[in-house]
This record gives C-alpha cells, sequence and structure tokens, in this order.
C-alpha cells in the first residue's frame, strides 16, 4: 500500500479513520444483505465494497447497491457499485458516497436482475465479503487508472493517480509497468489485412491467422458501405507515410461503377479513468482507440502498432447492377509495399430518396461559431453535409432560432425528411450561449412567453408552406421534465395547438413513462412522445398511435448494457447499427440522438497526426462519447465510425422497408429476429448481422 499526504492509494477511497465490516470470506446471498441503522446519524462518507465471480452473467444489473435514508426522511436511492458481466473470477468492486445530509439508515444489497418487462437475466453469479464503511474525512478522493500508452509513445504501461477535492488536484504518474500487448508480425514485417466495419480495432489489435486479405461488400443503389484496411507493423518497423490508392472498380464487361470509392484515416482518443464498463468493450488496459476519421493523407504506421483506414464505398441511383472488382494499392511513401483485392456488389434495387427512417439527431450552430467563428457558414454547410451523406437528418431540438429556409431546401433535396422548427424555451440572455435546453415551469405558465414562442413559429410556418416544407415540421419541447411539469406543459400545448395547428409538438418529457408505469393517467400532453428504449412499451406505443399520436424513442448516457447504445465509445460498433433494425421492428416512428457536435473549448484537430492525447474524452455520466460524432478539424468537419454505424442502421431499415412492402412485415420481423430477440437480446456478429441483410435483398428483389 501506498501514501500519499495521509490517503490511501485505492480505486476511489475517502480518507479514513474507522470501520464497519463482515468477516472474509462470508457469502452473500442476492437480496437485501444487510441494514445498517444509526443512532446518531452523521455525514460520513460511505465507502461500500464486495467481492463476486461470475459465469456468462448478462443483466441489466449486477452490483452492490445502497439504499441510503436520511434523517430527515428524504433518501439517495441507488448508489451503486458495478461488477463486471460475462465471465469471471473473483473482482472486488468498490465505491464512495458522500452523503449531503446526516444519514439515519443504509439498506445494503446484493443484486443481479433486470428491470426491464420480459427481460431475463442470465449466467451464475456468486458475492461474498460485503462491507460498508463509515470513514471520517474531508471529500478528498484518489483514484489510479492502468493503462498502457503505446503505441502513441515508447512508454510502456503508466498508472495515473488522481487526487481531487476541495484542497487538492492533481495527477501523478508511476514508473512504467511491464507491456501486457507486443507485435506478433516478425522482425523486420508488415502484415496488411482487412476487417468488417462493425468490428473496433484498436492499434494494439493485431491480426489472428485467418485474417481477410480482401474486401467483399454488398450494396443496393444510393448506399454506402464501409470496410478497414489495417495496417500492423512489426515492433522494429514504422512507416512514415502510408497511403491508399483504389483503382476504378469494374465488372467484367468494362463497365465503371456509377458511384465512388474514398478512403479517410482512422483518428485514435485515448481513454479516461471512470467510464462504464461495457463487457465487449476493447481490453481494460488499452489506452486508445479509433473514431474520428481523417482526410486521406500519408499516415505514420507506429513500431508494434496496428493503423487503420477506412473505405467506403457509394453507388449512384442509376448504377448499374453486378458485381464489380478492383484494388487498392497500399504505399509507403513512392513503394507499392501491399494490394488488397475489392469486390463490391450492387443490388438491383434503390434506396429511396428521402429517408426512409425519421431522425432527429441534434447538429447545434452554437459548437460550430465556437471552433468556427471565421467561416461559420461554410463549416455549417460541411457538417450538415456529413449529416446527410449518413442519411441522417441535419436536426436541432435545442435550437432557439428557427432554420434557414435555404438550409432546408438543400437538405431536403438530399433526403431530409423532418426538421425541428424551435425549442420551447426563452431566447439565450448570452448571445455567445452555445445552446439552452429546458425552460422553468413559471415561465411556461406565463402567457408572454406563449405569445413569444407562437408569435416565432406561426409566421415562419407560413414561410414553409410557400416552399412545401411544413409537412416536415415539427416542434419541441420540455426536456426530461418530470410529472410536476405536467399541467403546464398540457396548457402550453393546447394553447399551441389552437394557435398553429398542423405542427406537431414532441417532447420527451417523463409523462410517457409516468403513464406506462401507472403513475398518471392519460389523455398525455404532446403529439409526438420520445421515451429512452428502455421505456418503450410497443402496447401502449401502439395505443398511442390509435389516438393519433406518435411514439419515437432515443438513446442518450442511458440506457445502459445490456441495452444497445451508440453515446459511449465503450460500446461496440455494431449496436449503433442495429438501433436500425430494432427501431423498425418495435414499430417506433423515429430515432432521436441529443447533439452530434458537443465539443469541449475551443481548439480543433490537428490532421498532421492520428492521435489525439490532447482531447478529453471524460465525461460525468460515465459514458464518454456522448454527444460526440463528428470533429472540428482545422481543415474541416470530420465523420466518425460512430456515426457511420448510425447510417448503416438506417439504411438497414430501408432495406427492412422495401422488403416489408414486398414480402410483408412478419416476414421482415423473421428476418431481424435472427439477430434481435429482445431489446437486450441481440448477436453482435457482423456476420449474422449481413447474412439477414443478405436475406431482406433477396425479397426485395423477388
Amino acid at each position: 500500500m501506498v501514501m500519499v499526504n495521509k490517503f490511501f492509494l485505492s480505486v476511489s477511497v475517502v480518507t479514513a479513520a474507522a470501520f464497519m465490516a463482515m468477516a472474509d470470506h462470508v457469502p452473500v446471498k442476492q437480496g437485501l444483505w444487510k441494514v445498517f441503522k444509526y443512532d446518531n446519524p452523521s455525514d460520513e462518507p460511505i465507502v461500500f465494497s464486495g467481492w463476486s465471480k461470475a459465469t456468462d452473467a448478462h443483466a441489466l444489473e449486477y452490483c452492490m447497491f445502497l439504499d441510503v435514508f436520511y434523517a430527515d426522511g428524504t433518501a439517495a436511492w441507488a448508489r451503486k457499485a458495478n461488477f463486471t458481466l460475462g465471465t469471471h473470477d473473483w473482482e472486488e468492486t468498490k465505491k464512495v458516497f458522500i452523503p449531503k445530509k446526516p444519514v439515519k439508515k443504509i439498506d445494503a444489497y446484493a443484486i443481479f436482475r433486470s428491470k426491464a418487462k420480459g427481460e431475463k437475466t442470465r449466467g451464475s453469479v456468486s458475492f461474498r465479503d460485503f462491507k460498508v464503511e463509515r470513514m471520517m474525512g474531508n471529500g478528498e478522493t484518489i483514484s489510479t487508472f492502468a493503462v498502457t500508452d503505446r503505441p502513441f509513445s515508447n512508454t510502456r504501461s503508466v498508472t495515473r493517480v488522481v487526487l481531487s477535492g476541495r484542497r487538492l488536484k492533481t495527477v501523478v504518474e508511476s514508473e512504467a509497468l511491464p507491456d501486457t500487448v507486443s507485435s506478433p508480425i516478425p522482425s523486420g514485417k508488415v502484415k496488411v489485412w482487412t476487417e468488417d466495419s462493425m468490428k473496433l480495432v484498436t492499434p494494439l489489435t493485431f491480426p489472428q491467422r485467418d485474417a481477410s486479405s480482401g474486401i467483399r461488400l454488398s450494396l443496393a443503389k444510393r448506399e454506402r458501405e464501409s470496410a478497414q484496411v489495417l495496417i500492423s507493423t512489426a515492433g522494429d518497423v514504422e512507416w512514415r507515410a502510408a497511403t491508399l490508392h483504389i483503382s476504378p472498380l469494374k465488372r467484367r464487361d468494362g463497365g465503371v461503377l456509377r458511384g465512388r470509392v474514398d478512403w479517410r484515416r482512422q483518428g485514435y482518443l485515448a481513454r479516461e479513468h471512470g467510464a462504464l464498463r461495457h463487457p465487449h468493450a476493447f481490453p481494460a488496459d488499452e489506452r486508445w482507440f479509433p473514431d474520428p476519421l481523417l482526410p486521406p493523407a500519408p499516415m505514420r504506421v507506429r513500431p508494434a502498432s496496428t493503423q487503420g483506414a477506412w473505405v467506403t464505398v457509394f453507388a449512384e441511383h442509376d448504377a448499374a447492377a453486378g458485381e464489380y472488382c478492383g484494388v487498392i494499392v497500399v504505399r509507403d511513401g513512392g513503394r507499392e509495399m501491399a494490394r488488397v483485392p475489392v469486390s463490391v456488389t450492387v443490388e438491383n434495387f434503390a434506396l429511396p430518396a428521402t429517408f426512409g427512417m425519421e431522425t432527429a439527431f441534434a447538429l447545434m450552430d452554437g459548437f460550430i461559431r465556437a471552433l468556427y467563428p471565421e467561416d461559420f457558414r461554410r463549416r455549417k454547410r460541411e457538417a450538415i453535409d456529413v449529416m446527410l451523406d449518413h442519411r441522417l437528418n441535419p436536426d436541432d431540438i435545442s435550437r432557439t432560432t428557427p432554420p434557414e429556409i435555404g438550409d432546408l431546401l438543400y437538405a431536403r433535396s438530399r433526403g431530409m425528411n423532418r426538421f425541428n422548427i424551435l425549442n420551447i424555451v426563452p431566447p439565450p440572455k448570452d448571445p455567445n450561449a452555445r445552446w439552452v435546453l429546458t425552460c422553468s415551469a413559471d415561465a411556461l405558465k406565463d402567457p408572454k412567453f406563449c405569445d413569444y414562442f407562437v408569435g416565432i413559429v406561426k409566421p415562419y410556418v407560413q414561410e414553409l408552406k410557400k416552399h412545401g416544407l411544413d409537412s416536415m415540421a415539427y416542434v419541441y419541447g420540455f426536456d426530461e421534465r418530470p410529472k410536476s411539469f405536467n399541467p403546464v406543459i398540457e396548457s402550453f400545448w393546447r394553447r399551441f395547438q389552437s394557435e398553429v395547428p398542423g405542427i406537431p409538438m414532441m417532447t420527451t418529457a417523463r409523462n410517457y413513462q409516468d403513464f406506462v408505469n401507472g403513475r398518471i393517467k392519460g389523455p398525455l400532453a404532446c403529439d409526438w412522445l420520445c421515451p429512452t428504449t428502455d421505456a418503450y412499451s410497443i402496447d401502449v406505443s401502439e395505443m398511442l398511435r390509435k389516438e393519433g399520436k406518435k411514439v419515437w424513442w432515443y438513446v442518450c448516457c442511458s440506457p445502459t448494457y445490456p441495452y444497445a447504445n451508440f453515446a459511449s465509445w465503450e460500446y461496440p460498433p455494431i449496436e449503433g447499427r442495429l438501433l436500425g433494425w430494432m427501431t423498425h421492428l418495435y414499430r417506433s416512428d423515429g430515432l432521436l440522438f441529443w447533439i452530434v457536435n458537443k465539443w469541449h473549448g475551443n481548439r480543433r484537430f490537428d490532421p498532421g497526426d492520428t492521435f489525439f492525447p490532447w482531447f478529453r474524452t471524460h465525461n460525468g455520466n460515465g459514458m464518454p462519447g456522448d454527444g460526440i460524432m463528428m470533429y472540428p478539424g482545422e481543415d474541416g468537419i470530420w465523420p466518425s465510425i460512430k456515426l457511420a454505424q448510425c447510417r448503416d442502421g438506417v439504411e438497414d431499415y430501408e432495406y427492412l422497408q422495401l422488403a416489408a412492402k414486398k414480402a410483408g412485415l412478419q416476414a421482415c420481423d423473421a428476418v431481424t429476429r435472427t439477430i434481435v430477440k429482445t431489446a437486450t437480446d441481440y448477436s453482435r456478429s457482423p456476420q449474422m448481422l449481413r447474412a439477414a441483410r443478405k436475406r431482406l435483398a433477396h425479397m426485395i428483389e423477388d
């Protein structure tokens, strides 16, 4: 044990003087483990810990769990210290909770359960040695986080020790630890290989013996599909200027693909402490992971590493069906180092010109303006193009000024099917504010605020009608507001309906969840309801649709595993694609995601290197990456691997729509259920997903 200024060096432990603990190796049964009562309530920090082992554990909650009751009658519910899902030997979990008020009772539980209706846990777990400790300290905490910094630097594994509190905030790096990963590539050699776009390949991922050396894709007309070309080096080899040169794709009769093939460099971000771990995440001791997609340029491939290139094929709407072949030449400088054969099959049908799936992914002007004040309009159009290239509406549920008509007409010409006019919030007090999300209940009650809102929307709708855009429009408000807002939400909605008929109002307020759980009775205010995917009820949603409403769904920093989510970089990329299939299977009317460009600070990405150690990936909700799906490069807006997965999910949704018209919904659902059984039980196999897509393609063409 290491002592630093009288702090115990451990994971999230507060300095202590006394504690209560159970004896070593005592087994604990699932459920309520122990109740702690205090005759003299205090606000001393609570440290709780325990051990568990698991075999194939899959559940919504697998943790040590506290309900903390304050002396004044209030409570802090569901304080959790999570265990790792999957299979593992005995492991310890430990967490600190600092009460805001004196505590009179603690209920401690061992939890292994799923809360969603109809969902079941899977596997077996054992618990032992649970502890609840009341510690006398002053609030400072110490956390440790050990990862390898390779291949970015020659430093071996480093332990980052983070101390924070009222008087102390610093970072200490320990001496290097032994390497846990080494390159299997023979000395002096380089291996060029390929991987499916749905697989995450870190810089310390190396090819297996059966790794593919070619690319085979199938896609519809007006569709994009991607693959990865990967360059892995031995420990004594470094490339300084790796590039890809792609030949035209041709049929046997010499016809050239009507479309294009592009490549981008994969960029790498640094994992930070505090993320919620996913059982299918990349290894815990690795620091670097891919997401930004940089423009093509010569790229450095460091020793004992893998550098990725992202290849995307696009077929125009009038491309001839058939198989096209070509080759990707991989060079270092001027030298040809490898050849990657490419085979692309264009199916004999096209995706619709107007997107088939409704989405609301927020692209916020405020963040673009802050990073590109000198050429905001140009960069905004670039960002709009990035969204449209991924068949996502360039929307913004948080906007405080209506979108420009010119931008809407341009987006419609490229497939847009839905947009928000205005968020139901007061105008920002600061003209440089990046966004305004919510509105107080008092403001909603004020008739002057409704006058202000209607006064903007009503004449704007008349402009929309001149261009035939009004059928795509809606307004948004009351973001995740609790039950106490329901009366003012209903009052505001009723008046808006009477003043601006025909424009629906969407909300993520909690009235839908409260209705599903029986906490309130209908009818529900607002035209479109949008719960999180874990709160979505098929039966309730169908009932509401019969009343003329729509029910979307959304993900953000929740729900967490085992639900599919693309918000966090810790989650497998394929989950972003699977949400398209789930949206169709569960008949959700659309998919919402709050923001795609929530950029921290004012620094732009330099495209000179593919590693970005300065970029902060940490956030406070344990879901790093929530709000970031494109990147501000010095040379323009960059897309991402996460965004590409969502694009592919939308395109798969459109396959399902087209197949349903030919073979019926029941037949399509049968295909979907080969990969998605429920919202928490689904396959993450790219091979199974591609087989399901191929079945849909045959249904469409028959």
